[in-house]
């Protein structure tokens, strides 16, 4: 019979690619990774993997067991799911990936939320850009992500998402500027305006230079930084202006230390997301987690996002 350890160490290698990411993914050594493999090919007289430099693939008979190792773990998920009382569970957790603005900003409520239920459960949150969060649930490093960037690029069938709610970016401003006290501008007013932005090549300078383009919007770069929280105290000490989601900023315009001014039509909008991998089962720490975010977001209610494409009926 096959044991569903080895059989667990078997997809993670399937799914890093290689036997020293798979070690540091489960704490474990690269030498005991290897030799649970080798236990597995040994006891099924088949090789599984093929070696070389830069990692392992699967042999044909590899790729067998891996669609059935993922049968099985949606099975056993299912079983947890069904019989496991999240109340009463004296331990547990739920990794979170976000990107920065939803990490800082909202995440944080969400959590404390979270904790005030089950407060013998740990949220483990990473922050990082939409293509870490994406890559950590295909790896299975992550349970789920919630990301405002946009996952045109992403052509990975394995990648589901959820959109949450769309965002409006405003414009910000320090309480000097001369735009304090309008109810909205038009997106043309900003042609020649000096602006601070995120630094190029991220997916939000991207995002709203394409936005710019499309309309022929020319603002003046003043400067560039890669952390929300200096944008902000560089716009509220001087009069530049930059683009910002409203959360991101609730807590400065509520104190009286930044004005956010809306764009006339709300031209400049992205979309909160989801995201999971679709050949995992949400364990029932995860889908607490969900039903608790559902709060906010009622698409989540009832939400048990599996492997539509699985054999299990």
């Amino acid at each position: 019979m096959i044991d569903l350890n080895k059989l667990h160490i078997f997809a993670v290698v399937a799914q890093e690619g290689s036997f020293s990411a798979t070690a540091e993914r489960l704490y474990i050594t690269q030498s005991a990774v290897s030799q649970h493999i080798k236990d597995l090919e040994r006891d099924l007289g088949r090789p599984l993997f093929q070696r070389g430099r830069r990692g392992v693939t699967l042999t044909s008979h590899g790729e067998i067991l891996q669609g059935f190792a993922r049968d099985i773990f949606i099975l056993v998920g299912r079983a947890e799911a069904a019989l496991t009382d999240v109340e009463h569970l004296t331990e547990g957790k739920v990794s979170l990936g976000a990107t920065p603005g939803v990490a800082v900003y909202l995440a944080p409520d969400w959590i404390q939320r979270f904790r005030g239920r089950y407060p013998q459960l740990t949220v483990a949150l990473q922050t990082g850009i939409t293509d870490q969060i994406v890559n950590g649930v295909l790896a299975g490093r992550l349970d789920m992500g919630l990301i405002e960037g946009e996952l045109d690029a992403y052509q990975d069938r394995r990648l589901g998402w959820r959109e949450l709610e769309e965002v409006e970016q405003l414009v910000v401003v320090g309480t000097h500027h001369p735009w304090v006290g309008r109810q909205s501008i038009q997106l043309d007013e900003l042609t020649g305006q000096s602006m601070i932005m995120r630094p190029p090549g991220s997916q939000t300078r991207t995002w709203l230079d394409g936005a710019f383009r499309t309309r022929r919007i020319s603002p003046k770069v003043a400067a560039e930084f890669d952390n929300l929280e200096s944008i902000k105290r560089s716009v509220s000490q001087g009069v530049c202006l930059t683009i910002l989601p409203g959360y991101v900023v609730r807590s400065e315009v509520g104190a009286g230390q930044l004005a956010a001014v809306p764009i006339e039509g709300a031209p400049l909008r992205r979309t909160l997301k989801l995201v999971w991998a679709m050949d995992t089962f949400f364990s029932p720490v995860s889908q607490a987690f969900l039903q608790a975010l559902s709060v906010d977001y009622p698409t989540l209610k009832g939400m048990v996002p599996i492997n539509q494409t699985s054999s299990i009926p």
